[in-house]
């Protein structure tokens, strides 16, 4: 991800500018990311996750959104530190029960999300599941983060504990034989329908 423009925007003028760009972009505290493309693998287990868990949901008071929608985390205070900054992303998957709250009144972006889910690339893999992942836990409603590799099975989980900010990290799962679990809903997806049209290496599949 690379830095584009001047790195001075506020959050107004990063929405304004973000509903009438031709591509996505991330914000954090004035800097403005330019989202690169995803790879087939990364947008077919997206697809996925959309298909499993829209079913799952189906008649229940919860949904499953996709990465057209961005998930907003608003800075504490105008002296928060740096890491507490407004940071304004697009989750590859957001599950969000009950009505949606909007962040600083945008109605493009959700404040409110109970699981997001990133699909890992190699050049993402790092900063999704080191910088993304701290400011997520930052998010009140947030109870999970899904964290799914697009070049191999490895799955891995961030569950808050109660309602408190404390957070663990759960052993990756790394087999297709392996069911992933969300504790917030008490809801199972296998990996294998996760995986679904992935084609990966012996190696990698032979588990």
């Amino acid at each position: 991800m690379l830095p584009s423009g001047r790195p001075s925007y506020s959050v107004e003028e990063y929405l304004w500018q973000e509903e009438r760009a031709a591509s996505k972009s991330e914000y954090f505290d004035g800097t403005i990311y330019a989202l690169a493309g995803g790879s087939p693998e990364h947008s077919q287990i997206q697809a996925n996750i959309i298909l499993e868990l829209g079913t799952l949901f189906r008649g229940k008071d919860c949904r499953v959104l996709t990465s057209d929608l961005k998930i907003g985390v608003e800075s504490k205070t105008e002296r928060s530190r740096k890491k507490d900054k407004d940071f304004i992303s697009y989750p590859d998957a957001s599950v969000i029960c009950g009505s949606l709250e909007f962040y600083k009144g945008n109605r493009y972006t959700i404040a409110n999300p109970m699981i997001l889910f990133e699909v890992l690339s190699p050049s993402t893999h790092s900063y999704d599941t080191s910088f993304k992942l701290e400011q997520y836990q930052r998010i009140s409603s947030l109870k999970a983060y899904i964290m799914i590799d697009s070049e191999r099975v490895w799955v891995r989980t961030c569950l808050r504990i109660g309602d408190q900010n404390r957070w663990i990290l759960e052993e990756p799962l790394e087999t297709l034989k392996e069911t992933l679990r969300l504790e917030p809903l008490n809801i199972e997806i296998p990996l294998r329908l996760l995986y679904d049209r992935i084609e990966f290496t012996e190696t990698e599949d032979s588990e």
